[in-house]
């Protein structure tokens, strides 16, 4: 567990997030791939524990090697096109390097599962617990050691299993030396082992890094950060260069700005200092607006500190500067506080690590500025990556939050891509607070030259009183202040004039018609945090052009273009277009070649279909609920981070200790099987139910106590699921032999397959539709076992009344086949 969620940090970072979602579905086939090898090639009971030794030693192998093989791999997702088939090649060994680790580990597990399915309950537990240890000890273990020295330590751990299974002393002597080099080896290799490198060019990092611009790096447990020097452009004599904050090797971007916290001299230049000092004019709008009135501001996002220096310019006496990163707020206070002016320790500045609406569920202050300046890069946009991202600063449940925080007279600024689902947003939780007339309430500001640059960052102002032709007129000429080097802006939404807007009105009524709904040929529906996936747009696989009636205007329609592959395939479906490929070929893998090839595959035995069936929904059952509380407790507890350690680490705890007093409920011969199937439904629709009711009581609180709400309402549930497991296994214990692998290997494959579903599912459905499916798989379980259960009952009945002399002839082959399982 530790290397899978560390490898998912770490393609974060050397490609791009949506790698993420490979590991996790090349873990789940490599567990799967292990049970159905097992299958195929079972092993003689009197080799089963040197063999357990061996492999241990072969996947603690596999894991040392991964930091060493994924930097000789040249595999470059941008170099594709010009190179499709050199980098097809080197994409299939990145998945081989992948898979080789998942596979020996899952083959590990899957033989002492076989080996002692009478002892099933006690294995589960200790399998799940070290998977809940192995998600914890990631968050504080990576700041420290790294993810080479981290993927260091799972491989001498998985010696340590090489070793716990060895009876053979000579052997432990071969695990000590392997172990010796693990450690010493990536001292004398160096660099090809102890640093990853990266195989994209993010915003020119592998350049800058290449070229000994590198000043600061760690691996914090939200984002790999890395400051890059980039030095002043001799070509201006007014440029002094900056530092780049790259964010996961440059898949978001920051910049520390050299100032000397002169912020008169700073006002007074602008013209010629502007380009210098921010990424663009629409950062300094929303305080402009309230310049020397000593305005307070909320920076969601505070980063490298240019929102937080527009609001000190234009004199603000408030500002909450927030930021989740805090390696970020560290370097800013620390290393670059000099740098950048000291920005964040003047008295004014309030800085807080965290994320935002959970920092404004827990304020009770007003402000008259809410500033969110992106949360994305134009790289990642172009790349299509975190398009089944949720992003739940753009909801209507965010915008009703920012509305209620904001002054009479207030101003939420929010700089993103496609502002026409923003404002649908917007005007769909303006409606929901009983206010009308919306459209008054907004402006929007793109740059002039859409043609030549389209504008992925335009800047939304809402105010909370309604624009007065004076400050329209203000805004104005804000935007046309010359500035030495700076693109033209313009105003492309005016709350005064419509006639001369691109919007209708439609967009801002707080529902779109149906005819406007199924006109738009992107996905333009209000965002909500059932389904908070803003960024997933597409509903064509055409190029599209700018078009008033439906609200595409040309820098969505760009945007969208962009993330076109071959110019027809968009790049946010391909997850789901491979998952569903993937699916279909490897549920005939599993299903169709053991059933040709295998001993098992080929022997009658009762219940062979609900036992493939059986534990097929559990695989599928048990990552999708992992899947969407991971989504949906992120609201309760608010910082991401904290949200998935809690769902990981909770589920698999609860789990466990299910699977360890199962026995005291569905013991062996009790009649109470269904009691798991009823408890995990049961307890799921009770978050159901309360969870609105439980997350509203609680979001105000502090963070210990909204962790340790969603703590109690998870555990319940995760109690009960831990049992099926195990209860299933035991009734396989007098199958032929392989029947609780492929039994394994099945409940790998629908994990895999179960976790694409989720995310497909949850796009259409909602989170809420999503989770009373993931139940209903609990339910079609709990009627498979019910059809095995009556299959053994029958058998053992039919044994029952046979005559003493062949019961006795049966009972000698099911007793070799239990003997040959159990030991």
């Amino acid at each position: 567990m530790l290397v899978e969620v560390l490898l998912t940090r770490i393609f974060d970072v050397i490609l791009w997030p949506n790698f993420s979602f490979m590991i996790i579905s090349s873990a789940m086939f490599g567990v799967g791939l292990g049970g159905l090898y097992e299958v195929l090639r079972p092993l003689p009971p009197k080799n089963t524990t040197p063999a357990l030794s061996q492999t241990a030693l072969l996947f603690g192998s596999s894991i040392w090697a991964v930091p060493l093989l994924l930097n000789a791999i040249p595999f470059s997702i941008k170099r594709a096109g010009q190179e499709p088939f050199a980098q097809l090649g080197w994409f299939l060994l990145v998945y081989l390097v992948l898979l080789a680790p998942f596979f020996l580990g899952g083959l590990c597990i899957c033989r002492v599962f076989a080996g002692a399915p009478r002892d099933i309950r006690r294995l589960y537990f200790w399998d799940l617990s070290g998977a809940a240890v192995g998600t914890a000890s990631l968050i504080p273990l990576l700041p420290l050691f790294g993810p080479e020295r981290l993927l260091l330590f799972g491989g001498l751990a998985a010696l340590l299993a090489s070793a716990l299974f060895s009876r053979s002393g000579r052997w432990r002597i071969v695990i000590a030396a392997v172990a010796s080099s693990f450690v010493l080896l990536p001292a004398w290799i160096g660099s090809p082992y102890l640093t990853l490198e990266l195989h994209e060019n993010k915003r020119e990092v592998q350049t800058a890094i290449e070229n000994g611009q590198l000043e600061f790096s760690r691996w914090d447990p939200i984002s790999q950060i890395a400051v890059v020097d980039q030095p002043a452009h001799l070509a201006d004599p007014d440029d002094p260069g900056q530092k780049h904050v790259a964010y996961d090797g440059g898949t978001q971007s920051s910049n520390f700005f050299p100032f000397d916290g002169d912020f008169a001299a700073l006002r007074r230049e602008l013209p010629r200092q502007l380009i210098h000092q921010y990424w663009q004019r629409g950062v300094l709008a929303s305080h402009y607006m309230h310049r020397d009135s000593g305005h307070s501001a909320l920076i969601i996002g505070s980063a490298g500190g240019q929102e937080t220096k527009a609001a000190l310019m234009y004199g603000a006496s408030d500002v909450d500067a927030v930021e989740m990163v805090g390696t970020v707020v560290e370097l800013a206070r620390g290393r670059y506080a000099d740098y950048i002016g000291r920005l964040f320790e003047r008295p004014e500045v309030h800085t807080h690590v965290g994320e935002g609406r959970s920092f404004l569920r827990a304020s009770g202050k007003t402000y008259d500025v809410i500033q969110v300046f992106s949360n994305y890069t134009s790289s990642s946009a172009a790349a299509g990556s975190g398009s089944l991202t949720p992003v739940y600063l753009q909801t209507v449940e965010a915008y009703v939050e920012y509305f209620s925080h904001l002054k009479n007279d207030g101003i939420l600024q929010i700089n993103h891509h496609t502002y026409p689902r923003m404002i649908v947003t917007a005007a769909a939780a303006w409606r929901s607070l009983g206010r009308d007339r919306f459209r008054s309430h907004v402006a929007v500001i793109e740059r002039g030259n859409q043609e030549e640059s389209p504008d992925y960052l335009p800047t939304l102002l809402i105010r909370m009183s309604p624009w007065m032709p004076a400050e329209i007129d203000d805004l104005e000429r804000f935007l046309a202040f010359p500035a030495d080097g700076e693109a033209t802006y313009r105003l492309v939404e005016n709350p005064l004039d419509p006639s001369a807007s691109f919007l209708p009105d439609a967009f801002y009524a707080g529902e779109l018609p149906p005819e406007i709904l199924s006109a738009a040929r992107y996905n333009v529906t209000a965002v909500t945090d059932d389904r908070p996936y803003f960024n997933f747009l597409h509903r064509s696989w055409n190029r599209l052009d700018a078009d008033r009636a439906s609200g595409l205007n040309f820098s969505t329609a760009s945007f969208l273009n962009s993330q076109l592959r071959a110019g027809w395939l968009p790049t946010g479906w391909l997850h789901l277009i491979a998952t569903s490929a993937a699916g279909v070929f490897y549920g005939l893998l599993f299903v169709f070649v053991p059933l040709c090839l295998s001993k098992v595959g080929r022997e009658k035995w009762s219940g062979k279909g609900s036992t493939l069936a059986y534990f097929s929904l559990l695989g599928a059952g048990f990552i999708a609920i992992e899947i969407l509380f991971i989504q949906i407790f992120m609201k309760l507890v608010g910082y991401p981070l904290y949200a998935v350690a809690t769902v990981l680490t909770v589920t698999l705890i609860g789990a466990g200790l299910g699977s360890m007093t199962s026995d005291r409920v569905t013991g062996p011969g009790s009649s109470r099987w269904y009691v798991p199937f009823a408890g995990v439904v049961l307890s799921g629709l009770m978050i159901w139910v309360a969870y609105p009711a439980v997350s509203a009581r609680f979001m105000a609180d502090g963070t210990p106590a909204r962790i340790a709400a969603a703590a109690a309402m998870i555990f319940p549930m995760a109690f009960f699921m831990g049992m099926p497991f195990p209860l299933g296994i035991l009734e396989l214990a007098a199958k032929p032999r392989g029947a609780i692998a492929w039994a394994w290997s099945m409940n790998g494959l629908f994990s895999t397959i179960g976790g694409g579903l989720t995310v497909m599912l949850s796009v259409w459905l909602g989170f809420r539709g999503t989770v009373l499916v993931a139940l209903g798989l609990y339910a079609l379980a709990g009627g498979a076992l019910w059809i095995l259960r009556r299959g053994n009952e029958n058998e053992q009945s039919e044994f029952d009344e046979q005559p003493q002399w062949l019961g006795q002839r049966t009972m000698g082959h099911a007793g070799v086949a239990a003997f040959d399982i159990h030991h």
